[in-house]
């Protein structure tokens, strides 16, 4: 149950979902004024539901799969413990490797995190 099979009607699904949400009115109400069935309402909430928690538990094991391996999630950083005279490196895909000191390494990761948000670390 946790899989829609048609994207567009859950798409529209959705929003209605989240334009109830919105409204402050009783999903009973909402509905009536809408034109269409409470049930079919619960129903597709219900899947829409399962189906996210299905996407977010693949995706919460696939992170766990690549931190069990040492492989750092896609698109994001891993928190490393360390010391307070420890030195970090930063490695980059193509290659470059970036030195950095623990007491620096706050400043260095929002540099880092803005340069990736621009692009410039894409590039």
């Amino acid at each position: 149950m946790g899989r829609v099979a048609n994207p567009k009607l859950a798409s529209l699904w959705r929003d209605r979902v989240e334009r109830q949400r919105r409204s402050g009115l009783s999903i009973l109400e909402y509905c009536r004024r809408e034109g269409f069935s409470a049930g079919s309402f619960y129903a597709w909430k219900r899947l829409l539901h399962a189906s996210r928690s299905t996407a977010e538990s693949k995706s919460k094991k696939q992170v766990q799969q690549r931190a069990s391996h040492g492989q750092p999630p896609r698109g994001g950083f891993v928190q490393v413990p360390f010391t307070v005279d420890s030195m970090i490196e930063v490695r980059f895909a193509d290659g470059t490797t970036v030195s950095v000191s623990a007491e620096k390494l706050a400043v260095t990761s929002e540099t880092l995190q803005a340069l990736q948000r621009e692009g410039v670390a894409n590039a």
